[in-house]
């Protein structure tokens, strides 16, 4: 771990200066951003911190950061590495996926359409549809979707995570919104009355994306370029999936939480609206002054400035717009931006509705989150941005032995928990790279790195301690109310802990009788499993992983993604003929599986 800190941070710093596009008078500028960065939550007192520091912290190999003052461009800069084999330098052609901040330029695309009255707003979408039709329930007979809903987020259409896919296993969209076992996805349906609550919905954006490309018989990255990229002069820009000629060569790899590469690199997504965009900062930086502009009437190249100010006006919800999200700052909306994730990738901008100003930072990491917010604290601090940064927190005083009662591991859920521990004269806690728990009262905590708080409750004639655990997501999300956590017995250990200890075969009757108290637990779901694996996998724990995607298929026996990923574990492990054997299995139940055929004829197997 040691050696691979030093390591990556000596190779940030060697980086550290290329391709910056600045003028003499904005360098200083430039340094103190990138010395001044700040956590999430202001503590008094506190150090700021160095970005190359945070970026060897988080483990994110390249970062690419564009900042607009004025509506202009003032400065763009680019850091570390595209692939962390190839030690290649990230510059300002390097194109990263941006996930979600996709949604922005396919509401905009749509707008477009909608103001050249080739799509109705305001109509239903089946009407307009051609290709596909969005399947007819109880729920969407209560209710139109039109395309304004499936820009707000209210069409009712399902939440689904977005999949990514490689480039020789890689559906259509209509295949997608399907669903079925030629994909990962879920069939799409409506599971909320149209119009009445707000529900992120990736499936919707890619309804969306199918409208537009009936409604005009052009391809989607044919169509975003002739109406969106190319007024706003986005070289850099696409919506190509698989990536292909110059835009292949100057892409990121995206790279997994522990700084490795991905297997393939890169994944693509059918679904372009929701997350398939390759984009550069300052490229993006584009989209955001035209939108600033045309808000103000000071532009009209894409849309109208009425459009442009629905875009960024709330609908069913308060904090989003079309395909943007909107911040409220003391009680007025001054911001509007995106945070964005793919496997491998996060991207995130945030922009002042009026002022002209923003910041874009894309990074080829799964960890860029936390990173992203604090370069934008920092951007925000030295520009001075309005009402932008949160109040600082005074630290309450508190003695050892007052703050040592706390101590102990915590149950949040079946197999989900935490360690509060006292460290240096502080409380850690381990959730989130073990930070160091501020008191604000005598049991209350709060962190630097997440917004939220836990809080201790003592039971009166009892050791028992329970808490209140209510700390953002890594999007910086509250997502319902806190959680009741208890402290858990000497002795007791989540099937998680001990995987973490090496010892599998407890684990795996941890989670047997989970099972068996619960087969409905989310600790246990297919997808939950799946990914504890990859990310087994990806820490190079692979005895581990191989014991929970057995366990997967375990539980799951008829799903040919289970043997898809357990055959991939054995693949990496050296073990081909197991390997082929379980992508044999995924082929039985799923004989229309690219990817179980691709491996196969990878491990040399002939049917």
């Amino acid at each position: 771990m040691i050696c691979f800190r030093s390591q990556f941070l000596a190779l940030i710093l060697q980086l550290l200066s290329v391709n910056m596009h600045a003028g003499a008078g904005t360098k200083e500028i430039i340094r103190s951003v990138e010395n001044n960065l700040l956590p999430a939550v202001l503590i008094a007192g506190e150090p700021t911190l160095k970005l190359e520091d945070r970026m060897a912290h988080y483990r994110v190999p390249g970062i690419g950061i564009a900042v607009i003052k004025d509506f202009k461009l003032h400065w763009s800069k680019y850091y570390g590495v595209m692939d962390s084999e190839t030690n290649q330098p990230v510059s300002s052609r390097t194109r990263f996926n941006v996930g979600s901040l996709s949604k922005g330029l396919a509401a905009l695309t749509a707008l477009n359409l909608v103001d050249n009255d080739i799509l109705k707003i305001d109509d239903n979408v089946n009407i307009q549809l051609v290709s596909w039709k969005i399947p007819e329930n109880e729920l969407s007979k209560q209710g139109t979707i039109t395309p304004l809903l499936l820009m707000n987020h209210s069409s009712g259409i399902m939440h689904s995570p977005a999949f990514g896919y490689t480039r020789d296993a890689l559906p259509n969209l209509i295949q997608v919104l399907d669903g079925g076992v030629a994909v990962r996805e879920k069939a799409t349906i409506v599971d909320k009355v149209p119009g009445t609550i707000f529900q992120y919905s990736n499936p919707a954006f890619g309804v969306l994306q199918l409208l537009s490309t009936d409604l005009t018989q052009q391809n989607f990255p044919r169509l975003t370029q002739s109406r969106i990229f190319k007024p706003l002069k986005m070289k850099n820009t696409t919506f190509q999936q698989p990536l292909a000629g110059k835009h292949l060569k100057y892409a990121a790899s995206g790279h997994f939480r522990s700084g490795e590469v991905l297997p393939d690199k890169r994944y693509y997504h059918p679904n372009m609206a929701a997350g398939g965009l390759w984009s550069t900062p300052v490229d993006y930086a584009k989209f955001v002054i035209e939108l600033q502009k045309s808000v103000l009437s000071r532009s009209n190249k894409i849309i109208s400035p009425e459009t442009a100010r629905a875009m960024l006006s709330p609908h069913v919800s308060g904090n989003y717009g079309l395909g943007v999200f909107l911040r409220e700052m003391e009680g007025e909306q001054n911001y509007f931006g995106h945070m964005g994730d793919t496997r491998g990738f996060f991207a995130g901008y945030i922009a002042h509705m009026t002022d002209g100003y923003a910041a874009i930072i894309f990074t080829n990491s799964q960890n860029g989150a936390s990173l992203i917010r604090e370069i934008m604290g920092s951007i925000a601090q030295v520009y001075g941005w309005e009402k932008y940064l949160p109040p600082e927190h005074k630290v309450a005083e508190l003695d050892q032995e007052a703050m040592g009662r706390y101590c102990g591991q915590y149950a949040l859920g079946s197999d989900d928990g935490f360690e509060v521990r006292l460290q240096d004269g502080s409380l850690h806690i381990d959730a989130y790279d073990g930070m160091q728990l501020y008191p604000v009262d005598s049991a209350r905590f709060i962190t630097k790195f997440r917004p939220g708080h836990i809080e201790f409750f003592l039971h009166e004639n009892s050791d028992s301690i329970s808490a209140e655990f209510h700390f953002a997501d890594d999007l910086g999300r509250f997502i319902g109310a806190p959680k009741q956590v208890r402290r858990m017995q000497h002795g007791e250990y989540l099937p998680s802990d001990l995987l973490r200890d090496d010892q599998i075969a407890l684990a795996i009757q941890g989670y047997q009788k989970i099972r068996d108290l619960n087969p409905a637990d989310p600790a246990i779901s297919e997808d939950r499993l799946n990914r504890l694996g990859y990310a087994l996998m990806g820490n190079q724990k692979l005895e581990a992983a191989q014991a929970i995607l057995h366990l997967n298929v375990e539980l799951y026996p008829e799903s040919a993604n289970c043997y898809d990923s357990l055959a991939e574990s054995y693949m990496k492990h050296g073990d081909n003929e197991s390997a082929i054997a379980y992508y044999r299995k995924a082929l039985v139940l799923n004989p229309n599986s690219a990817n179980a055929t691709q491996m196969l004829k990878k491990l040399g197997w002939k049917n």
